[in-house]
């Protein structure tokens, strides 16, 4: 690796930190003196370069191994499974956030366990393993969906062995399903419309969720799932509560 590029996975870095940053915290502006360094393939004094780079990495590391929460069981990403704890968590927690933001009634959350990007210790739970588990910057919004379209949904569960969903039951047989909602009567009525809560990725057919396109009505909620598990995890702590796994049999195969 010549020196030019060596330069420029370090400037590369440094942007990448300072970046992070700013999703974690509050936008604050401070007028900071600029140094302006020249470029090329002579440029020798690495020092230099470290030593702006150097602060930011203590800040961010300062931050993301901030403890937010105690678990006191194992959330593992386990593949394969029709229902696992780790989704079942994220599942409950976006519904209980996104419920207190959102001016409405919402029937059931559905994610994705492809969204879901690595496994909570026992233990400590720190900002740093949020930012594992979630990398991406979903944002939770509530899609409003016909009779036709949930159908669809439920034949996708079918399908694809289930996703983490959050609010309702199924249970498929043989001879068809059974579905039993927490929140909302099972009405059958074909004119009847479902809200359900998801990320904006799902919504616009990511994981082959097509049948949450053309939606009746599409809202953003405002919080990025990253971040409602965040503020999930400190109102636990504030309250003194650890997190506690669960298997409830919401999606079942006989």
């Amino acid at each position: 690796m010549n020196k030019l590029q060596s330069l420029s996975i370090n400037l590369f870095l440094l942007i990448a930190t300072s970046l992070l940053l700013t999703q974690c915290n509050p936008s604050v502006y401070t007028k900071t003196p600029q140094t302006s360094i020249a470029l090329d393939s002579t440029y020798s004094n690495q020092k230099k370069i470290d030593e702006l780079v150097v602060p930011y990495k203590i800040e961010l590391d300062k931050e993301m191994n901030e403890v937010l929460v105690i678990s006191n069981d194992e959330f593992t990403r386990e593949k394969g499974k029709p229902e696992t704890k780790l989704g079942n968590l994220v599942a409950d927690l976006s519904m209980e956030v996104a419920q207190k933001m959102y001016n409405s009634n919402i029937d059931f959350s559905m994610l994705n366990f492809g969204g879901l990007r690595t496994s909570l210790p026992k233990g400590e739970i720190t900002k740093g393993k949020i930012f594992e588990l979630m990398p991406f910057e979903n944002e939770l919004v509530v899609v409003t969906i016909s009779k036709d379209s949930l159908n669809r949904l439920i034949n996708y569960l079918n399908r694809v062995g289930g996703q983490p969903v959050s609010g309702v039951k199924v249970k498929f047989t043989s001879t068809g399903q059974d579905i039993k909602y927490k929140y909302r009567k099972n009405d059958k009525s074909l004119n009847t419309t479902y809200k359900i809560l998801t990320s904006d990725y799902l919504a616009n057919g990511g994981d082959n969720m097509t049948f949450f396109l053309n939606p009746i009505n599409y809202e953003k909620v405002g919080i990025k799932l990253r971040n409602a598990i965040i503020q999930y995890c400190e109102e636990q702590h504030a309250q003194g509560k650890q997190l506690t796994g669960k298997i409830e049999g919401r999606i079942v195969y006989e």
